[in-house]
């Protein structure tokens, strides 16, 4: 297979920028199906697995605050968010990591606790959809623990928490998730997973399987896609770099071109976290929250 060109600069977007203050921790940030970014973070002292005094939860939409609220009295440590409907879902991390606990928390957008779901165990990814779906994937402690729903690695519920979907890898020549390293639900009706151990791209439409590609890239944590062509974090090796990858036939993906995500001055921005939703893929560094999008990376790849 034909190496890709050297690594070039790709200019990113920056969403949002995160004001300075010793005080407060930024645990999770994402994206919702409505492309506004939503950040959770920890208000007072913080020690990594002990809950905060307090959270705090915004979002933004082109360059606009759309929600500024306080979570207090939280027992358990959160660590993913997600708009659901006019309200907000939060993961938890419930005291032991106890198979079949709550761990999906519920809230308004003032702040008030409304309800809990049980979610599965070991979820690694969360995204949800315009119509109040829930999408949740599993690293492996999930996968290989006793959790029926987790052991599936990929799954879909409702609002209420009532599980309407479970992956089965039917489709010839995909094997089981045994850890799903990367999420990127792109509407009501499509939705792409990246796996270990073999590292296939699966698309699933309407909750059904209908392709899949053999990605050449290991390790990723985060994609964006757009009709034919891909744009990858990188894997296991080469961490800062984004691969530009076209979507071919016979589960065939073509590598054209890697860059370096950068700021307008052409800085090299390191990212630490990054968040794939539709053909965007956003990412935290110097601050604040960036963005490229696949049109971009094929306009600097030409």
């Amino acid at each position: 297979m034909a190496k890709p060109p050297s690594t070039h600069p790709l200019p990113a977007r920056r969403l949002v920028e995160f004001e300075r203050a010793s005080d407060r921790t930024l645990i999770a940030f994402a994206v919702g199906p409505d492309r506004a970014v939503y950040a959770l973070h920890a208000l007072g002292a913080y020690a990594p697995g002990r809950p905060p005094p307090a959270y705090r939860v915004r979002a933004w939409l082109d360059g606009q605050c759309l929600l500024d609220t306080r979570i207090d009295d939280e027992p358990h440590m959160l660590y993913a968010l997600q708009p659901l409907g006019a309200d907000l879902l939060l993961l938890s991390v419930p005291p032991g990591k106890s198979v079949g606990a709550a761990n999906g928390r519920v809230y308004s957008r003032e702040g008030r606790r409304l309800r809990e779901l049980i979610l599965g165990h070991g979820i690694e990814h969360l995204q949800t959809t315009l119509k109040g779906a829930i999408w949740t994937a599993y690293f492996d402690e999930g996968v290989f623990g006793d959790d029926p729903v987790s052991a599936h690695g990929l799954a879909a519920w409702d609002a209420l928490g009532e599980s309407t979907y479970r992956f089965h890898p039917d489709l010839a020549g995909l094997d089981h998730i045994c850890d799903c390293y990367a999420l990127n639900v792109a509407d009501d009706r499509e939705t792409w997973a990246y796996y270990y151990t073999q590292f296939p791209l699966v698309l699933l439409r309407d909750r059904r399987i209908v392709r899949y590609w053999n990605v050449p890239i290991a390790g990723a944590h985060a994609f964006a896609v757009r009709r034919e062509h891909a744009l990858f974090t990188g894997g296991y090796e080469q961490r800062d770099t984004l691969t530009l990858l076209r979507l071919g036939e016979n589960a065939h993906c073509d590598p054209l071109a890697r860059f370096r995500p950068c700021d307008e001055d052409g800085e090299a921005l390191s990212a630490d976290r990054f968040h794939g939703r539709a053909d965007a893929l956003y990412f935290h560094a110097a601050g604040g929250i960036w963005a490229v999008g696949v049109d971009e990376a094929l306009a600097a790849a030409s």
